[in-house]
């Protein structure tokens, strides 16, 4: 009765996805190796990115919302004077860009980061 919780690009030309039950699984691609979910490793890079995030969420007056191990929001407020020009748009995607290479420096785990306006 176990799932599938992720597959890579060649997994899935044999036609896996994500949630699919392992029984299935096996008899699309016979020779996949299956390896056991690590907990604890888990948990331990998962509390390092949020507090990459808390970091900063505190330095432009926001909050972080975890939504699991691995998805969080950032709300961040900026201010006219924490950016030269009007260039606004760039200077949160070049806080996005310093959020994951922040990440990948602590952790070795690539990110991907999304910025939007509320």
């Amino acid at each position: 009765s176990s799932e599938l919780s992720t597959c890579n690009y060649i997994a899935r030309k044999f036609g896996l996805r994500k949630g699919m039950f392992l029984g299935d699984v096996i008899q699309l691609c016979p020779d996949l190796v299956v390896l056991p979910y690590d907990f604890e490793s888990f948990e331990e890079v998962s509390a390092v990115v949020a507090e990459v995030l808390h970091k900063y969420a505190g330095k432009y007056n926001g909050y972080v919302e975890v939504v699991s191990c691995d998805e969080a929001y950032v709300e961040i407020y900026v201010e006219p004077e924490d950016y030269t020009g009007n260039d606004i748009y760039g200077f949160l995607y070049s806080i996005a860009e310093e959020i994951r290479k922040d990440i990948f420096k602590h952790t070795e785990c690539t990110s991907s980061v999304g910025v939007g306006q509320n």
